[in-house]
């Protein structure tokens, strides 16, 4: 059986025309979309200061203002009384936190607390703020005022 050379030429051309509707019609992958955004860190530098330390006291403007050494310092605390209590065996320097409502325990908390301190000799300082856990550990909790730039890394109680 001899074939017709012009049947097998339109034959071809129709399997071009046929693959490359089917090629055009084909859906196109969605483009890839943007890339997503990097977070923004809005930490502050002496919040970020705060959270590196691991020194318990009084954090100024994210330097230590008031660091907790055993060898100088007494240290109490009272879950009945929300206060916890830093100070020199001379009682020239001391750190008071009193938590006015709850005693925060989680990161993220926020808690206003009365804090009560004296650095140097006739300088003493009251503070009520509002203070957030920016970090916690089993033993300590790191607390910051943003706007006033005071932390503290305290024992729990």
């Amino acid at each position: 059986m001899k074939r017709n050379p012009g049947f097998i030429l339109r034959f071809a051309l129709f399997l071009v025309l046929v693959a490359t509707t089917m090629a055009v019609s084909c859906p196109q992958p969605d483009p890839p979309g943007p890339e997503p955004p990097t977070p923004v860190d809005t930490k502050s530098a002496e919040r970020k200061q705060l959270e590196s330390s691991y020194t318990e006291g009084l954090y100024i403007k994210g330097a230590i203002a008031l660091a907790y050494n055993q060898d100088i310092y007494q240290r109490a605390a009272s879950r009945d009384r929300r206060t916890y209590r830093i100070q020199s065996d001379d009682q020239t320097r001391y750190l008071h936190v009193r938590y006015t409502e709850v005693i925060p325990s989680a990161e993220g908390e926020e808690v206003e607390c009365e804090l009560h301190y004296r650095l140097a000799a006739g300088e003493q300082t009251t503070l009520i703020v509002k203070l957030i856990v920016v970090k916690a550990t089993e033993e300590y909790l790191w607390l910051w005022n943003e706007f006033q730039k005071v932390g503290m890394i305290v024992q729990r109680i």
